[in-house]
């Protein structure tokens, strides 16, 4: 086989390796509750994420509306980011729990 083709299916298998697993963290997801503790600054949200241990601060107008403090939120969270908000996820949504 010739070297030139050696190398090109190197180089698409190793393509092959760096999508496939750039594909499976796009699709991952996390999905967490948390409770939103307090606001800071009239326009920082603190939301309390118990299960993982960690604290989420966004702006308010990422809230569902009617948002006070006390209130139970799921927080989903997919992708993978530049700026990671939490645990290497982007922010993809905040709705609230009835609890």
């Amino acid at each position: 086989m010739n070297i030139v083709w050696k190398h090109y299916l190197m180089v698409l298998f190793l393509l092959s390796l760096f999508t496939s697993d750039l594909n499976s963290n796009f699709n991952s997801e996390l999905i967490t509750t948390g409770v939103l503790d307090r606001i800071e600054d009239g326009n920082q949200a603190v939301i309390l994420l118990e299960e993982l241990q960690q604290e989420l601060v966004v702006p308010m107008h990422m809230l569902p509306l009617g948002s006070r403090p006390n209130t139970w939120l799921q927080i989903k969270m997919g992708g993978t980011c530049y700026f990671p908000d939490l645990s290497g996820f982007c922010l993809i949504g905040i709705s609230k729990l009835n609890k």
